[in-house]
């Protein structure tokens, strides 16, 4: 109990010492271009205020200017990126179009085949027959392996 009783009094000395900095008034002499004298007084609360409303906006326009360069960095980020997505997928397509020809060069290739041993009198291929019951790639007997 004590302890929060001398945080509070220490806490009101320091506001009252912040309170008696700023009352009262500064005076100002400026000198015109003909050499008078000019005088002005400014409150102390005033320049104070107006201190930190300057510091706010310092650190406010220091953030945005922050956050204007970190914007542009990842937004020219994304369109290298978008340049890079561009690229793989016409070459993804070219890879699907050399895919097709190729299936249609097989197709052509077995008919010729075919063909080949209908004029050779021989019957159609084990391979053949195998390949064609079972989809490529899962057991079906290959011409590498040996037993």
């Amino acid at each position: 109990m004590q302890i929060r009783k001398g945080i509070i009094d220490s806490l009101w000395m320091l506001g009252s010492l912040i309170g008696a900095g700023l009352r009262g008034v500064i005076t100002i002499m400026a000198f015109t271009e003909g050499g008078r004298v000019q005088q002005f007084c400014i409150s102390r609360r005033i320049i104070a205020f107006s201190c930190i409303i300057l510091m706010g906006l310092t650190v406010g326009s220091t953030m945005a200017l922050l956050n204007l360069f970190r914007g542009q960095y990842h937004l020219t980020r994304v369109q290298s990126l978008e340049r890079e997505n561009d690229a793989m997928t016409s070459l993804l397509q070219g890879q699907a179009e050399q895919l097709s020809q190729l299936k249609l060069e097989m197709a052509k290739l077995k008919e010729f085949e075919e063909s080949v041993r209908q004029v050779a009198g021989l019957s159609v291929a084990p391979e053949l027959q195998t390949r064609g019951s079972v989809p490529a790639g899962r057991g079906g007997p290959s011409r590498d392996r040996q037993p």
